[in-house]
């Protein structure tokens, strides 16, 4: 394994060394899988699920009697889409060797109907679902569950995003999932994502198919004095340093938003020796100076009601009382109606959040920035 250059990642995995604490989480979702449970972790976007899910994998097949599959489903838009991510991953893990497909894997296509080519550019097989036969999207899960069921080892299926097959353009996408898992009692599946009240109402509400099917596990933010520690000795390792009262106040900025630490952090890290406050704040407006360009387009995407909305709850931030005749006669908002109207919308496109009756702005660099304005 090479040293990076530069220990903060901002994507994925690399390794351990690189990875911060999780390591009670690690323990209990590892817990969960050896006593036979199917697992939803959620969190809200930037909080290193991802990196999270992928370190799992790692320390599961470690002992190499478990093997996994990650399946991102970000951006998909129906079953098909769905199946063919579910192809890719397990073509990634298990259909290469030496000398092309295995014959497991060939049978597995063949039974699905799958058309694939090779991209002319990178030499990975693109897969098209339906193009040979016109299977069904629960044969061609069944397919694949068979295939993955007859694996000498346990085999743990993370589908990341998984909040998306409710928007499915089918209506019977959570119901298709749901037969997927109890078709096969012996593959563990970990739903993970990043809408919270989505993931949480997919398998708390009676009436949906994932109904207490799962045992439910919320990602919070990274123990403070573990991250303190961490950033610390990547300093020190590097021939670098910085002080604990900074960090702190990195920690204050972010809200303990991973991706926004690690950003600030990669930024220093490459920037200084010795970081001085002054330092800090360079950063920081460097960074707010470089997202601008991709905020500044919600005042074309946000109706005028919503932008101003959006902009007192990041003033306000947290906001415990967003109708109240104060609030909005300050930022000269109107009609409380019209208000309540913005802020449901703000927070079905996820820009806003609500947690335990106060409101916050979901992303940290957006927040920053709005409160800049």
């Amino acid at each position: 394994m090479k040293d990076l250059k530069n220990p903060f990642l901002l994507t994925g995995f690399y390794h351990k060394r690189y990875f911060c604490d999780r390591n009670k989480e690690i323990e209990e979702l590892k817990y969960h899988i050896d006593n036979e449970r199917n697992v939803v972790l959620y969190s809200w976007r930037r909080m290193g699920k991802t990196a999270l899910l992928k370190y799992l994998h790692t320390t599961l097949e470690t002992g190499k009697r478990t093997e996994t599959v990650y399946v991102d489903l970000l951006g998909t838009r129906d079953t098909d889409a769905a199946i063919k991510r579910i192809i890719q991953a397990v073509y990634d893990r298990f259909g290469k060797i030496s000398s092309g497909f295995s014959s497991s894997f060939l049978q597995l296509i063949g039974r699905i109907g799958v058309e694939f080519s090779f991209d002319s550019y990178s030499g990975s097989p693109t897969f098209t679902i339906g193009m040979r036969n016109n299977r069904s999207a629960i044969d061609s899960l069944q397919a694949i569950g068979d295939f993955l069921d007859k694996r000498k080892n346990q085999v743990v299926i993370t589908l990341d995003e998984f909040q998306q097959i409710a928007n499915y353009s089918e209506s019977n996408g959570e119901s298709l999932f749901r037969s997927w898992m109890q078709s096969f009692p012996a593959l563990r599946f970990i739903y993970s994502g990043s809408h919270r009240h989505m993931m949480v109402s997919m398998f708390t509400e009676k009436n949906r198919p994932f109904y207490r099917s799962t045992q439910l596990m919320q990602l919070g933010p990274i123990d403070k004095d573990q991250y303190r520690s961490f950033i610390s000795n990547h300093f020190r390792s590097g021939g670098k340093s910085i002080e604990d009262s900074i960090t702190d106040a990195i920690f204050s900025w972010s809200r303990m938003q991973t991706y926004c630490i690690q950003l600030i952090c990669n930024k220093l890290y490459a920037k200084c020796s010795q970081v001085q406050p002054e330092d800090i704040q360079e950063v920081l407006d460097e960074i707010i100076d470089q997202e601008s360009v991709l905020f500044s387009n919600y005042t074309r995407l946000l109706t005028h009601m919503q932008w101003k909305v959006l902009v007192a709850v990041a003033n306000e931030e947290p906001l415990s009382n967003p109708l109240s005749k104060e609030f909005i006669q300050k930022y000269q908002l109107g009609a409380a109606s019209s208000v309540s109207n913005a802020l449901n919308k703000l927070q079905v496109s996820e820009l806003v959040f609500e947690d335990e009756g106060s409101y916050f702005i979901h992303d940290v660099l957006l927040l920053r920035w709005l409160q800049s304005l």
